[in-house]
C-alpha cells in the first residue's frame, strides 16, 4: 500500500463523518475538543506573550526593526505548535467516544461492524489504559526528534522530520481505534502500520498539517477516526 492509499482512506473518512448516521457520535467529540482547545489556548496565549516578550528583550536597541518581525513570527509559532498538541490532547480526552464512532464508521462503510464493549464505563477505563500506553510510546521517539533538531546542519531539516513524526504518530493514533474495538494489543497496530509505512504516513499527513491549524481539530478529529477505521481495513 502506498501514501496514495493512505491518503485515500483520509477523504473517504471525511465522507463517511458527514453521514446522518454518524453525526451523535462524531458532535460528542468535537464538543470536548473545543471545550478543551479553548481552555488551553487562552492559556497557552499567556505562555506564548510571556516568551515572545522576553525574546524580543534579548535584541539590541539598534535592531529594534528585527524584534517587531521576530515577535510577529514567534507569536505564529507558538499558535501552530499550540495549537497542534492541543488538538492532540482533545483527542486523547475524547478516546472512549472514538472508539464508538470507529465502530459506526465501519458499519456505515462496510456493512458491519467488529463486535465492542458498548458500556461506557469500562470503555473510559480501558481507554485510558491504552492511551497510556501509545503515549509511553510516543514520547521517546519525540524526544529522539527534538535531538536530532538540535543538531547544526541537520536541524534544517525539521519541518521535514516533525511532519513525517507527527503523520506517524497520528496515523498510529486514529487507526488504532479499529484495533482496540477488536481486542487486539496495541502493537498489532504499530506492526500491521510498520509493514504499510507508505500508507500510514499518506493517511497521517493531512491530518497532522490540518491540525495546525487553530480548531480545526473540531473537524478533523471525527475524520481521522473514520478514516482509520477504512484504512484498518484495508490493510487487513
Amino acid at each position: 500500500m502506498n501514501a496514495a492509499t493512505g491518503f485515500d482512506c483520509f477523504l473517504q473518512g471525511a465522507r463517511l463523518a458527514r453521514a446522518r448516521s454518524l453525526r451523535r457520535f462524531a458532535w460528542a467529540p468535537m464538543a470536548i475538543s473545543l471545550l478543551v482547545i479553548a481552555a488551553l489556548l487562552a492559556l497557552g496565549y499567556g505562555a506564548v506573550e510571556t516568551a515572545v516578550e522576553w525574546v524580543v528583550g534579548l535584541v539590541p536597541v539598534w535592531l529594534d526593526w528585527l524584534g517587531g518581525i521576530l515577535a510577529i513570527m514567534l507569536y505564529a509559532l507558538g499558535i501552530v505548535i499550540a495549537g497542534w498538541m492541543f488538538s492532540f490532547l482533545a483527542a486523547l480526552l475524547a478516546s472512549p467516544l472514538l472508539g464508538f464512532l470507529s465502530a459506526r464508521a465501519e458499519r456505515e462503510a462496510f456493512g458491519e461492524e467488529p463486535e465492542h464493549d458498548e458500556n461506557l464505563t469500562r470503555a473510559m477505563t480501558g481507554a485510558v489504559i491504552r492511551e497510556a500506553r501509545k503515549l509511553a510510546y510516543h514520547l521517546p521517539r519525540m524526544a529522539g526528534v527534538f535531538a536530532l533538531t538540535l543538531i547544526p546542519v541537520v536541524n534544517a531539516a525539521a519541518p521535514v522530520f516533525w511532519l513525517a513524526f507527527g503523520a506517524w504518530m497520528l496515523a498510529v493514533q486514529f487507526v488504532d481505534y479499529a484495533a482496540e474495538n477488536r481486542g487486539l494489543a496495541f502493537d498489532d497496530t504499530v506492526a500491521l502500520l510498520r509493514a504499510n509505512r507508505g500508507a500510514a504516513l499518506g493517511f497521517g499527513a493531512p491530518i497532522a498539517l490540518l491540525l495546525a491549524v487553530p480548531f480545526a481539530a473540531l473537524v478533523v478529529i471525527p475524520v481521522a477516526v473514520c478514516g482509520g477505521a477504512v484504512l484498518w481495513r484495508r490493510l487487513t
